[in-house]
């Protein structure tokens, strides 16, 4: 942040108390200031196009809508807003989907309290972050990308944006990253599952994974 401002924070969870611990943590130990909580997608929609924060924080058992569905519409509406996504009963599966749709880290819910203290400074400053453990997954998915892709038929183009999206990078990222829009990348992400059968990103991971 520009001028030592701490970071505006939003929080989302459905149980309170676990919300407010995180929150105690969190402003003691980083430059962040929680503007927000919410406890179900709809409130924690509306907490951020109020508050407009820098970072979301935001369980992905979220319900009505769910965190996935929530996650999409928050990425359209406030695309330059960092979005942590926490699970607890994290999968890489679950990382490569939420990376992949635009989250900037990803944590199991179980994480020491440093660890969530890592994340969010990590997102702070721009950075993606995800458990140690699961970065050899994702390079062997990247090993993947252009052997188990090329057999489906996939144009350069269609392959540079997968192996991207399998690095974690977001899809604003992606478009800077090729010099095409964000309409583009989408676009390429359909006809790749078109062309793998496959309907998100967790069953292309799968897919990837075992081909």
């Amino acid at each position: 942040m520009q001028g030592g401002a701490k970071a505006r924070l939003v929080i989302a969870d459905s149980h309170e108390i676990v919300r407010e611990g995180i929150a105690a943590r969190l402003e003691n130990s980083c430059p962040i200031e929680v503007v927000g909580q919410a406890a179900d997608g709809y409130s924690t929609i509306k907490a951020c196009r109020q508050t407009t924060p820098d970072l979301l924080l935001m369980d992905l058992c979220l319900t009505r809508p769910t965190g996935i569905e929530t996650l999409t519409k928050l990425r359209y509406t406030l695309p330059d807003m960092g979005i942590v996504v926490l699970s607890s009963d994290a999968k890489v599966a679950d990382a490569f989907t939420v990376l992949g749709l635009g989250a900037i880290g990803f944590m199991p819910k179980q994480a020491k309290g440093a660890d969530f203290v890592n994340a969010i400074r990590a997102a702070v400053s721009g950075y993606t972050s995800m458990p140690s453990d699961y970065i050899a997954e994702f390079v062997s998915l990247r090993r993947n990308v252009s052997r188990t892709g090329n057999s489906y038929g996939l144009s350069p183009r269609e392959l540079e944006v997968l192996e991207a999206c399998a690095s974690g990078q977001r899809t604003k990222e992606v478009a800077e990253r090729f010099n095409i829009s964000v309409r583009t990348v989408e676009t390429h992400r359909n006809a790749i599952y078109r062309k793998t059968d496959c309907h998100d990103l967790q069953e292309l991971y799968r897919t990837l994974q075992t081909g």
